[in-house]
């Protein structure tokens, strides 16, 4: 079985590897130098918000987000589509709206100058993490609808997975 791997998976990786990173840094600096990286904390942080939102965008794609199960396999298939649709949908407008103000929060950020602790960057490039992330889950959305109304029972669902 081959898969492609997504943009957001390599995403994912990438900021738990760099995360990982961080963290073995800034604990062995504590214990072994009897001294705090504060900036370390700060970029942890600040990633957990994008692995957070790029993670969700992953599950989206693969239609992996924790559904009622026990309800939906008592339907017949016509109406787990039409559920999947539905439930996909309702993540697409809660995402929308947090978009919308992940956006806003942005330009505030920028409007008012200000900048993070530890680093001094400026505060909108962490904020911004979360529109970006939140734009990949979108994405994700429509195209999920999209698949599925043009006749996928299930779109990346686990049970196609485990016929492979």
């Amino acid at each position: 079985m081959q898969k492609r791997l997504s943009f957001e998976s390599i995403v994912v990786a990438l900021v738990q590897f760099i995360m990982l990173g961080l963290v073995f840094v800034g604990v062995w600096s504590r214990y072994l130098l009897h001294f705090s990286i504060s900036f370390t904390e700060e970029l942890v942080c600040a990633m957990f918000v994008l692995l957070s939102t790029m993670g969700g965008a992953l599950a989206s794609k693969d239609n992996s987000h924790f559904t009622l199960d026990l309800i939906t396999g008592m339907m017949k298939p016509t109406m787990q589509k039409r559920f999947l649709i539905f439930n996909t949908f309702l993540t697409f407008i809660a995402a929308a709206a947090l978009f919308i103000s992940g956006i806003t929060m942005v330009m505030t950020q920028m409007k008012i100058g200000s900048l993070s602790i530890a680093l001094k960057v400026p505060a909108w490039i962490y904020g911004s993490f979360v529109p970006i992330g939140l734009f990949f889950i979108l994405y994700r959305s429509i195209e999920v609808i999209i698949h599925t109304i043009k006749g996928a029972n299930s779109f990346g669902s686990r049970e196609e997975d485990d016929k492979k």
